[in-house]
């Protein structure tokens, strides 16, 4: 079927002097990085069957290196930070404790009703980079924690408040995750709603506080992580939503997060994040949490452009295909930024084929020199674009065995499209 899904992209992905394919309904926005991964077009897709390797390779490799070094530790959480990394605090932590807890948030995915209509599944950057940061804190020293915030999920209206959905919906991102790769076994998963549970009593009183010295102005600024394609008016719990993960992350240090280190987050609660930090200068608490945000937030602007982890090799093909990829324009390129964040990453080099009047196979191991290539016009839109195809088929193929052979995924998978089906 390999030979066959080549064949597919070769034969769209012509090289042509006006090859800037740039769909109609998909202009492009340079702002945010990650929102210029959705720009690409959708299509059902027939089912196909592969080989399943790389997550044994991804453990092993873990495994292996499980002990890393000062500078190991702080150049993982920068490179997952980016710039959003406070250098000094990260040092700080870093130095006092060799084997630092780092909680990563994790809100159940699928969750906008919007998204899941039309597929039900993870969104490729989302499900990737989870396992991609995850592993490699494993592999840096860190002990990792997954908070699996399925009691604030009861605030989507699509799935009625109903928590048994909800950790439905967080048990078939654990399937997703087994399927990628991701080192389960060296990670410990903690579901919020059981902590709030057992330590309601302390943690309540923590949100009321944080509410009570905080304006609405504040709270206000904290809404960015809504859905763009949600209808209807904000909600009374939409707005409460802040202080109750504010409380979630100051709690760790008297409760039930046993000392968190670091906080990991998505780039969409860095407002909240600033919330936490405002409260504890209010309250002069000198245990501040220290958070690295890192890129998988995703602004979409229509759920049919977007990858998807169970899209089928022929989806791939079809949405690349169609994707915006002007050339020698490399900022805001979506096809060059799942290289940059998925394929790079992930294999730690992107290979091209060409014909050898066209340049030949070329292997690029960093962005700076695909980037420069791309620019001057010596690497062309379609053999990216087919180079980015193969890539992304080579490293979804695991996931579609997974949800096709185990019953578990396979069934948690049906049930969670059914929820927005019959809602």
């Amino acid at each position: 079927m390999v030979p066959r899904a080549a064949g597919l992209v070769g034969k769209a992905l012509k090289r042509t002097p006006n090859m800037h394919v740039q769909a109609s309904t998909s202009p492009r926005r340079g702002s945010h990085i990650p929102q210029q991964l959705c720009l690409l077009h959708s299509r059902p897709a027939q089912p196909k069957i592969l080989l399943q390797e790389q997550q044994h390779l991804l453990q092993n490799n873990i495994r292996e290196n499980a002990n890393g070094s000062f500078d190991q530790r702080f150049s993982t959480l920068k490179n997952i930070g980016e710039d959003r990394v406070s250098e000094r605090e990260i040092k700080l932590v870093l130095k006092k404790k060799p084997a630092p807890i780092c909680y990563v948030w994790c809100d159940p995915s699928p969750l906008d009703a919007h998204l899941s209509v039309f597929h039900g599944s993870i969104h490729v950057l989302q499900g990737i980079t989870k396992t991609l940061n995850i592993n490699e804190m494993v592999k840096s020293g860190f002990k990792v924690k997954i908070l699996m915030a399925d009691w604030f999920a009861q605030m989507n209206s699509e799935i009625g408040g109903n928590l048994n959905k909800v950790r439905t919906i967080g048990r078939y991102n654990i399937e997703m995750w087994k399927a990628t790769g991701m080192a389960l076994d060296e990670v410990e998963l903690v579901w919020l709603s059981d902590e709030i549970s057992r330590h309601g009593d302390e943690y309540w009183p923590l949100v009321m506080d944080i509410a009570r010295k905080s304006s609405v102005r504040r709270i206000r600024r904290c809404r960015g992580s809504r859905d763009p394609f949600a209808t209807g008016e904000l909600t009374v719990a939409e707005t409460f939503y802040p202080c109750l993960q504010s409380a979630s992350i100051l709690f760790q240090k008297a409760c039930f997060f046993n000392n968190a280190d670091i906080w990991l987050l998505g780039v969409d609660q860095h407002d909240a994040n600033l919330l936490t930090i405002r409260y504890c200068r209010h309250v002069k608490r000198k245990s501040k949490p220290v958070a690295v945000l890192h890129n998988t937030c995703i602004n979409r602007r229509h759920p049919g452009w977007a990858i998807f982890m169970e899209d089928e090799k022929e989806e791939i093909c079809f949405k690349i295909e169609e994707a915006y990829c002007p050339p020698k324009l490399a900022e805001g390129n979506p096809c060059l930024e799942y290289i940059k964040y998925i394929i790079l990453p992930w294999f730690q080099k992107f290979e091209v084929v060409r014909k050898k009047e066209n340049g030949g196979k070329k292997t690029f191991v960093s962005m700076e020199e695909l980037r420069a290539d791309y620019e001057s016009g010596a690497l062309h839109p379609a053999d990216v674009k087919l180079a980015l195809v193969k890539s992304l088929n080579k490293i979804l193929q695991p996931v579609r065995n997974h949800f096709r052979g185990s019953t578990e995924a396979k069934n948690l998978a049906k049930a969670i499209r059914e929820y927005y089906v019959a809602d």
